[in-house]
């Protein structure tokens, strides 16, 4: 028979009466019996062959025996106890019973365990303690910790901003720019568009003045060209529209936009001519026609 010592963990370290605790005990062992037990992996030893365990100073729950590895095992004993200082756990005899029938030796491994300590509810540590301690002041008023933690969350978030802003400032300042950029030209092209409908309105009027609208109407056009193209079109004679055109664009746009802006062109030689011949006139319907047909729709759903 294999008398066995092994190194023995209880879990918790500290266990009162009534608590559950677990005593690990590994060991180191080539007996072919433990082998044979642990050949499937854990196994659950029954309470009932082990009678000499029973005491009035603990209930044992449970007991496990699992390899650990190569000759070495792991045996778990889940109890409760019911008193406190020292416990001591009965030898646990593992052993094979032989067969009658067969010259089988019979073999058995005992294992010896060391006392076990169970804590008392009052201990000797809190029973030296029989002064009352001064109450300390807080630290931090109620409340103050979580604002202090938001204050530092918040200031480090606004760092990561700054520090993402500045180092995206070309990005961000272009981003900008196009934004301002954008709302300038439909804010020009809604005040050019209700500037022309005024004038088509007024074409049916019998006091309307030809010469003056029709200078009107070429001031609306090139003001609105000035601010799209950046190009000083209000400075720029009939003769060299086309031109001015160009260079603005660069001959970059496509011929749809290139045929928009040849239709302004022919507006502008039109309002030329009433605006510089004695008895310059829009003929019936005209201006309507020139500004909803020919010259607003195709030209603005472009730009």
């Amino acid at each position: 028979m294999q008398i066995i010592s092994p190194q023995q963990i209880l879990v918790p370290k500290k266990v009162y009466i009534g608590d559950t605790a677990e005593l690990r005990c590994t060991f180191n062992s080539p007996e072919p019996l433990l082998k044979n037990l642990t050949q499937n992996g854990a196994v659950e030893l029954p309470l009932n062959n082990f009678p000499f365990l029973a005491s009035e100073d603990f209930d044992i729950k449970e007991i496990k025996l699992l390899p650990a590895g190569v000759d070495y095992y792991q045996l778990s004993i889940t109890f409760v106890p019911w008193k406190t200082g020292s416990i001591q756990f009965e030898p646990l005899i593992l052993s094979s019973h032989k067969k009658e029938d067969t010259d089988a030796t019979e073999s058995a491994v005992t294992i010896e365990f060391q006392p076990v300590q169970i804590v008392s509810l009052i201990s000797s540590e809190n029973a030296a303690n029989t002064s009352l301690h001064d109450t300390a002041a807080p630290l931090l008023l109620p409340g103050t910790a979580y604002k202090l933690y938001g204050t530092l969350a918040a200031s480090i978030c606004l760092l990561i901003i700054v520090i993402r802003l500045f180092v995206k400032r070309k990005s961000l300042a272009f981003y900008i720019n196009q934004k301002k950029l954008l709302k300038k030209y439909k804010k020009n092209k809604k005040q050019t568009i209700r500037l022309l409908y005024k004038i088509a309105d007024q074409a049916e009027e019998a006091d309307f003045d030809h010469k003056a609208e029709a200078e009107n109407m070429q001031k609306a056009l090139r003001n609105y060209l000035e601010v799209r193209f950046g190009y000083p079109f209000t400075h720029t004679v009939t003769s060299e529209i086309m031109k001015g055109w160009q260079e603005a664009t660069q001959g970059l746009l496509s011929d749809t936009k290139e045929e928009a802006f040849g239709e302004i062109a022919e507006s502008f030689i039109r309002t030329d001519y009433i605006r510089y011949s004695k008895n310059g006139r829009f003929a019936a319907d005209e201006l309507v026609k020139l500004i909803d047909l020919k010259t607003l729709q195709p030209f603005f759903s472009l730009f």
